[in-house]
Parts: C-alpha cells; structure tokens; sequence
C-alpha cells in the first residue's frame, strides 16, 4: 500500500519542480520558451565569468578575515571548494566561449543553472552557520558584508533565471537564519528580517527583469519574423509577380531592375544599366489622351519627386501596352537626390477592364441603355450647355401601361425580352444626342437635347406611343403594350435635374390619371394633392434618411393622484419649405410608399432614449402601424432598442389600433404573445372606433383601453356618451386592464372621468404635446403645476 502512495508523492514532487523551473515563461507556447530560455541563459553566462571573479574573491577575503578564528579549518575547507567551484566553472566557460550561442534550450539548462545556484549559495549558507556563532565583531561585520553582496550579485546575475535566483537567495536566507538563531540577539533577529526583505526585493526584481526580457525578445523574433517573410515575399515578387522592380541613379539612368522588366524590353541587362531610363523604355508615339507619354514621364522624373500610378503607352512587339510605373525619390542624410525605387507593371489588362467596367457602372445590364448614372451625368452636361449658351432641353418620363400583365402572362423571361425589345425601339426613335436611360423596372427616360421647342418633345413623344401601343412580337409570343409619358421643358419648367425629374414625374402621373397611353406636359395647374402627395413621399423619404422628423411627448396622468404617469410618443415633420406637416396627412403617405418601417423603428429608438432619462415611474407609449406590426423584424427591434437603452421592459408601452385585430390572424396572436413575455405593456388604441367585435377581448390580452377622443368630447353635455364611457371602464376593470381617456380638454371633463374612476387621462387640460427639453422641464414641475392645474 505504501509503494503507490510513494510514487503518487514523487509524480506531484517532479511536477511541482517542473513548474518552478518553469517560472517566469507564463504564456509561452513551446517553440517560444525554447528560444527565450536560450538567451536567458545566455545572458547569465555572459556573467559567468564576472560572477565567479567575484566568488574567488570573496572566499579569499573570508580565508584571510577567519585565519585566526576558532573556526578556521572549517572556513578554509569551505572556502577551498568555492575556490574549486568557480575555478571548475571559469575553465568550462573558457572552453566553451567560441561556441556559437544556441537558438534552443531545454528545461535541463535551467534545471543546470538552478543546481550551480543551489551549490554556491549551499557554500555560502554553510560558511554563514560555520563561521558566525565563533566570530568577533569585525568577522561578523565581514561575514554579513559577504552573505548580502553575494545574495545580491547571485541574486542579480542570475535574474533573468528567476528559478535560480529563488534558490540562491532562499539558501543564503536558511543559511543566515541558522547562523542567527544560535545567537539570539535582537540585532540578528533585525539582520534577518533586513535580509529577508532584501531578497524580496531581489526576487521580485528578477522575476520583472525577467518579464521585460521576455517581451524585448518576443519583440526582436517578431521583428526577424517579419524580416523574413518581407524578404521571403519581395524575392518570390521579382521571381514570380508580374510586376517588376526598377531604380534610377542621381542621373536618372537606370540602376537596376528585375529580371522581368528585361523581358519585356526584350534587351539583356549588361546593355541597358546606367543608361537614361527614358531611353531604354519603348514609347509609343501614341501616346495617352494626346499626351506625348515620352516628355510626360521624363518631367515627372526630372522634379525629384515621388510619384505613383504614372500610366505610360509603349510598343511591344508591335503591339500597344499600359505600364504604370510608381516611384518614391531616394535622398541622403544631407537632402542630396540619390535616385527612384520603384515598381512597374503591364495594366493593359485592367484598363481593359476598368473601361468595361465604366460603362457596365452606366449602362443598364438587361437592356444595355444608359441607367441613372449615365442620365446623370448627361444631365449635368445639359445643364452646363444651356447656362452657358441656352440650348433648351427636355426630359421624358415614360411609363410602360400593361407591362407587369405581361410580366404575369409570360412569365419573368418573356418581360425581360419585352423590355429589351421596347428599348432598342426606343434607342431607334430618339435622337443622337439624346440620352436613353432605364431608371426603375419598366421606366425609362429620355434626356431630349436634339430640340429647340417644347413641340420637337412633344412629336418625339407622340411617335413613341404610336410605335408601342402597336403589338411586339416575343419569342413566347404577342404583346400588346402601352406607354404615358411625362415632359418636363428646361427653361420653363426649372434647370435643376432633380426638379425637372420631379416635374416629369407629376406629368406621368396626370398621363396614367388621364388614361394612359398618352402624354402630358408638366403644367403648373396640375392637380395641387397630386403634386403634394408625391413631393411629401419624395421628401419623407429624405426626411427619414436624413432623420430630420422630430418627437413631441404628450403626458398621461393619473385621474387620482394627479402625477405624470406616462407619456406618448408623437411623431411631427416641419419641412424647411412645405412647413409643419400634419401626421395625418404624410403617415397613410408612408404606410403606402413602405416607408412606415423605417418610421416606426426611428421612432421607437429615439423615445426610449428619451425616456431612460425620466423619472422610473413614468412609462413610455409608442404607437405602432399595421405593417410594422406585422413586420417579423418586430420583437428582434423591441428587444435590442430595450437591451441598447437599458430600458426596463415594464416601462414601454406599445399601443395596437382595433383595425390590426379584424386581421384575426395566428402571426398577430403570436406577436402579442412574444411582446407581452418581454414584459412590456399592450395599450389599445382609439378603443370603440372599430369594426370588430368585443370578441379579441377575449382572445388577446391587453393592458390598457384607451378611450377614443370621440366619446369625451360631448362626455358632460349628452347622456349617451357619458353611458359607454362608463360601460368602457367598468369593462376594462372586470379584464384586469388598466382605462386612459383621450381628449380631455374641461375641468368638468376631467372631474367626470375621475368620479367614474378612469384610470388615466390625456389631452390639452393634462399638456399639449412638447418638445423632449420642454417635457422633461414639464417633469420637473408636475408636482406643483398638476396640483395649480386641477385644484
């Protein structure tokens, strides 16, 4: 039984030692301990020979300060074998002095400094217990001069070891300790307690030399690594890239280059080095954009100056290349110009490619007329011409009538074909200064600068809906297809693109008003709500981009206690030039034109951010639209707007209309669900202005009724209201659910409610809508001017 229990002690004694002489290589993988422990124990052998010069001198003053001692012979033998120690270790260290140092160590380097260290430090320790207790004054003072300076330089020259700087001070601590114990004076208890802190210091200072010494050499291997991929990467460059390297003399002749660049010039090394490198590149007489390539590059080198992507023309072969040369200018300590170094490469290709690339960035891929890019660009130019010289232009928008019948009836491949025919129809009618672009699915427009008059776009107009409303022969068979367009003239009806495309656009609008398959012209008399509808969804939806929409906060109070317990959220849109916008009017705009997503998240996110920052007790109501509500974005938006804000869930308060729930569906049931679970509450709003019956009362769970404007208006002077508001609370409070009245404008209003119990009430006599500051100075004298308010 005992055998096991002797080897498990042995297994956890040998780790316990491969641990400590692990000390100080924390976080090291293995291939870096290896190099980092080499060239720690290189730096103490470098101290080898300062170390044991310094051994042989102190055992031959302690041979000298105890030769009268009682403990003489003790001393000489002890003295005697360090003489023997470092006499040993001088002559290996000579031996091995040439040796080239080496890159990898093992853990037996260190284990071999830690069993020096034990052995010098054992020497001393027993010189301390030897000596000591039989010494007179002057001895002591010697012996204690010689156990510090020794633990200190041991301690020291072994720092960047801290495993055998441990052990050396421990020794020459048990050494000094035995010796002090057997002469129990209260000057050696202070000595060793001195000591002590001593090797503290040491020890801790080795284990910092030892940290720092690491990092310089993680340091210096990273730097050597990186020098050697960097070497590594530009010898396989000039070996396999297709680029090539050059450089030029002071005299800007050419210095040196790759392999490669003598290649392509087609003419061995030994001919063309120290020779003007603008002589031994073959220039096209070409040239670039009329630029002589030639003079072009020999300027650019004679200014001194770096320089990057100077593209050339040469001739190879007979053949016409792009090289692109970059340089960066050499100059010495003093400022003097010393050359280039440079690279070049062959960017026939790419140019090539960028040129494709250029006009697939203009032109539209299914039907290869320009796109909006293109239109764009042109519209500039147009423009600038007629600022400069008044040519007159115009711009037409077309629509095509039938087409997405098409596109169901033949499918996706036969409304690409149709497409692609109408435009080479249209490529055929327009002029050929004309700019024909596809700006959306079926939307073209036709940037007219070949006419003098609005007439010439009228004819051109005219000619295009006689062509189309013809039937179009596809692969899969016959289309019948119709066109509107709208005309927008430059003067007459504005010079900026933008508002010219806006005013084509309402002129399209009036044509597929009017009947489709026809044209109109932009008439300043056209249909005002029209007009406003479409500029208010143009600039919603900039206003949204922009975040230029604001929030006002609208306080519910507590019929009881006359404190704000709430606060809804309400949207407000004042255009720098349409003014104050009602909601009433730009969110059905929204939730038609889609954006009411957008909206609603903004919204969302702004009014918690406000809200963190009110009192705890006062939640937030946020309403929310059919299409958000039903958006499968919802609840992941709930949550990480609550998550950002660190807004408690208890605090949001999401108000639904009745006209969500005549959707009846499992999507709206489950939503509910979700958000309820989070914690945050359910308000129905406008609650008796629906088309459903009670019946979702029962099916979905809410927390608030909100009683509809409506039925408070009248609430003092007819019966009748004052009846189903009555009805309303006494329901919510049956289901649990807490009763806020909108539109509570009167005392005598308020004073009703508060007799019927209403839970919360709203409306101008609680606050108008403000301003998040305003609201917030609001909160801070509610206790006071609530009270003014209603008492």
């Amino acid at each position: 039984m005992e055998k096991p229990v002797l080897a498990r002690i042995g297994t956890r004694m040998a780790s316990m030692f491969d641990r400590f002489l692990r000390l100080g290589e924390g976080g090291q993988t293995a291939e870096e301990a290896e190099r980092i422990r080499a060239i720690r124990l290189s730096v103490v052998r470098a101290n080898t020979p300062w170390m044991m010069t310094a051994n042989l001198c102190n055992a031959t003053l302690a041979l000298f300060a105890f030769r009268d001692s009682p403990s003489t012979f003790a001393v000489n033998v002890i003295c005697l074998m360090l003489v023997a120690v470092a006499l040993y270790t001088l002559s290996s260290w000579w031996r091995a002095r040439s040796r080239a140092p080496r890159e990898r160590a093992s853990l037996r380097g260190t284990a071999r400094a830690v069993l020096y260290a034990a052995i010098l430090s054992g020497l001393w320790a027993m010189l301390d217990v030897v000596a000591y207790h039989t010494a007179d004054e002057t001895q002591r003072m010697v012996l204690i001069a010689l156990t510090v300076g020794m633990a200190g330089g041991g301690g020291f020259a072994l720092a960047t070891i801290p495993p055998a700087s441990i052990v050396f001070c421990s020794t020459v601590a048990v050494g000094a300790a035995i010796a002090l114990s057997r002469d129990p004076s209260i000057v050696g208890a202070y000595l060793f307690v001195l000591y002590l802190v001593f090797a503290a210091i040491i020890v801790r200072s080795s284990l910092a030399v030892c940290a720092s010494l690491t990092e310089r050499v993680r340091a210096k291997l990273a730097a050597d690594e990186q020098r050697d991929v960097i070497n590594l990467l530009l010898n396989d460059f000039e070996e396999n890239a297709a680029d090539w390297l050059w450089g030029a003399d002071r005299n800007l002749g050419l210095e040196r280059a790759s392999a490669r660049f003598y290649d392509k010039i087609q003419m061995p090394e030994d001919m063309v080095i120290g020779k003007p490198i603008t002589n031994i590149i073959p220039f096209s007489p070409v040239g670039i954009d009329g630029l002589d390539c030639r003079e072009n590059f020999r300027s650019c080198l004679e200014a001194r100056q770096s320089f990057r992507d100077q593209d050339i023309c040469v001739e190879l072969g007979g053949e016409l290349a792009i090289w692109s040369l970059t340089a960066k200018a050499i100059f010495d300590r003093n400022g003097n110009f010393e050359g280039y170094r440079g690279v070049g490469r062959d960017v026939t290709a790419s140019r090539e490619s960028r040129l494709r690339i250029e006009h697939m960035a203009r032109h539209d891929p299914l039907t290869d007329v320009g796109n909006r890019v293109l239109l764009s660009e042109d519209f500039t130019r147009a423009v600038s011409r007629h600022e400069r010289f008044g040519d007159p232009f115009s711009v037409l928008l077309l629509d095509l009538d039938r087409f997405k019948q098409i596109n169901d009836n033949f499918g996706h491949t036969g409304g690409d074909e149709l497409l692609r025919t109408v435009a080479s129809i249209l490529s055929q009618l327009r002029g050929e200064s004309d700019t024909l672009a596809r700006i959306g699915g079926d939307e073209f427009a036709i940037l007219h600068v070949s006419g003098d008059d609005p007439q010439s776009a009228a004819t051109l107009a005219a000619r295009i809906i006689d062509k189309l409303q013809k039937p179009i022969s596809l692969r899969c068979g016959s289309a019948q297809v119709g066109v509107s367009i709208g005309i927008a003239c430059a003067p007459i009806d504005g010079t900026d693109p933008d508002q010219l495309m806006r005013n084509a656009d309402l002129a399209l609008y009036r044509a597929k008003r009017d009947g489709r398959n026809r044209y109109r012209f932009f008439d300043g008399s056209l249909d005002s709500a029209a007009r406003r509808r479409s500029m208010i969804e143009q600039e919603l939806a900039i206003a949204v981009a922009e975040e230029s929409l604001s929030i006002n906060f609208q306080p519910l109070v507590d019929a009881q206690t006359r404190t704000v317990v709430c606060a809804e959220a309400l949207l407000r849109w004042n255009h720098p030039t349409l003014g104050a916008i009602s909601p009433g009017e730009f969110i059905p705009i929204a939730e038609e034109s889609g954006q009411i997503g957008a909206i609603g998240s903004w919204v969302l996110r702004k009014a918690c951010q406000h809200a963190v920052n009110w009192p705890e007790h006062i939640r937030i109501a946020v309403n929310l639209s059919s299409r958000q509500f039903l958006s499968p974005g919802l609840l992941p938006l709930v949550e990480s707007t609550l998550k950002q804000n660190a807004l408690p869930a208890h605090r949001l308060e999401l108000e639904v209309t009745e006209s969500l729930l005549m959707e009846m569906t499992i999507g709206v049931e489950e939503t509910l669900a979700s958000l309820s679970k989070l914690g945050l509450r359910i308000a129905l709003d406008d609650f008796g202005t629906g088309f459903s019956s009670l019946s979702y009362l029962r099916r979905y769970h809410f927390d608030k009724l909100k009683i509809d404007q409506s039925f408070i208006s009248d609430l003092e002077t007819n019966p009748d209201s004052r009846a189903i508001v009555e009805a309303v609370i006494k329901l919510a409070r049956d289901l649990r659910m807490s009763v806020a009245a909108e539109g509570v404008e009167t005392k005598g209003q308020f004073e009703l409610l508060r007799h019927l119990s209403c839970g919360e009430i709203q409306g101008f006599l609680a606050g108008r809508p403000m301003p998040p500051e305003q609201f917030e100075d609001y909160l801070r004298q509610n206790s006071i001017s609530v009270q003014r308010l209603y008492g």
